[in-house]
């Protein structure tokens, strides 16, 4: 998800990218509004990224009213989970200064934290949502020195951020509330919080009787039904390369009744001294992620689901990676891995094409 480089723009990475930076949403000739009270495209910015809701067979009259709850339910959430947001849920959290002090979280915190768990140990400790003090560390994290070039941190410096990572390191004995064991540990939900927007988005059309709709927030969706010509929707897969453009596309999906999220380490990153540290970081050694994979396409029932596993999958490499998604139910997902001279090979677990609705040539 990088946007700008910061060591050769000399400013702060932009957080606000085209919704199909990773997803690139091939939105078929349409209309930028309401249209004959039944088809609808709304969009707009949130959580630093776009989003596009496009949806069909709605109710007469619905699309103004639409737009203001998603608006609504978006910035719900956003107040909740930001950590660019220093009186957030998650904010308030993390500043807490004393341990056994409960505190008490929203369900749609409780929410997050769930999913997050369980992919913490699905994928046994490689995604942890307690990983921002690395974040920080690396110069990931909301706050930054741009004023001096960026350099990687020491390894003691590694080693003792590491000692603050953890999620044994939080009392969950109550759903409703939390407590620190450890006045350092800090939560950031960076890799679940759009696709647990893209799953509330999605329940917000289904009850108001509307079963045919694309939600796209940065590149995590969600497609339920068909789209106005009775078709599943169809969806481009970015190009996994620092300057690919949003329509730039390595494939075409037709994705029905799916969540969609990839995961990629070409968008965020830094060069010192020609190596390059990308921004998925591995919550069990402290450092960025070494391996070949530039990014991991997930379809799942649930976009959170799809979301925290992406970032997994992208630690935990290859096999073990695709072994993890063989054993699981209702999910598949495509690997393409970096070759030396830049190009790129795709491994597909076994049920990935028809999940996805892969276009054939």
């Amino acid at each position: 998800m990088r946007f700008l480089h910061p060591e050769l723009r000399g400013s702060p990475p932009r957080r606000l990218c085209p919704a199909a930076i990773l997803l690139a949403v091939l939105l078929l000739p349409g209309l930028q509004g309401c249209r004959q009270n039944e088809d609808f495209l709304v969009q707009g910015t949130t959580m630093g990224t776009v989003f596009v809701v496009r949806a069909t067979g709605a109710p007469a009259g619905a699309c103004s009213k639409l737009k203001a709850d998603i608006d609504r339910r978006l910035e719900e959430i956003n107040a909740l989970l930001s950590v660019y947001l220093p009186d957030s849920e998650l904010s308030r959290f993390n500043a807490l200064t004393e341990t056994g002090l409960p505190f008490t979280v929203s369900r749609d915190f409780q929410n997050v934290l769930g999913a997050s768990i369980h992919v913490h140990e699905l994928t046994r400790g490689a995604f942890d949502p307690t990983v921002k003090p690395l974040l920080d560390l690396w110069g990931f994290g909301p706050v930054r020195d741009y004023s001096r070039p960026w350099q990687p941190p020491d390894l003691k410096d590694v080693q003792q951020i590491l000692q603050a990572v953890g999620l044994d390191r939080i009392d969950f004995s109550s759903s409703e509330q939390l407590r620190k064991t450890d006045l350092r540990v800090q939560l950031d939900f960076g890799a679940v919080a759009k696709g647990y927007a893209v799953d509330q988005l999605a329940e917000l059309l289904r009850l108001k009787g509307i079963d045919n709709f694309l939600v796209d927030i940065g590149g995590d969706l969600l497609a339920s039904g068909n789209n106005r010509d009775g078709q599943a929707w169809r969806v481009g897969l970015n190009r996994p390369a620092p300057d690919a453009a949003w329509d730039d596309v390595l494939m075409v999906l037709h994705p029905r009744d799916t969540a969609v999220v990839t995961s990629g380490d070409y968008r965020k990153f830094f060069i010192h001294a020609g190596h390059t540290y990308s921004h998925v970081l591995d919550p069990r050694t402290g450092q960025p992620t070494q391996n070949n994979v530039a990014s991991v396409t997930v379809t799942a029932q649930t976009a959170a689901f799809a979301d925290a596993l992406a970032t997994g999958l992208m630690v935990l490499g290859m096999p073990q990676g695709m072994e993890l998604v063989e054993e699981l139910p209702e999910v598949e997902a495509l690997f393409l891995l970096r070759n030396t001279d830049g190009t790129f090979v795709s491994q597909m677990s076994s049920g990935f094409a028809v999940a996805a609705g892969l276009e054939t040539p």
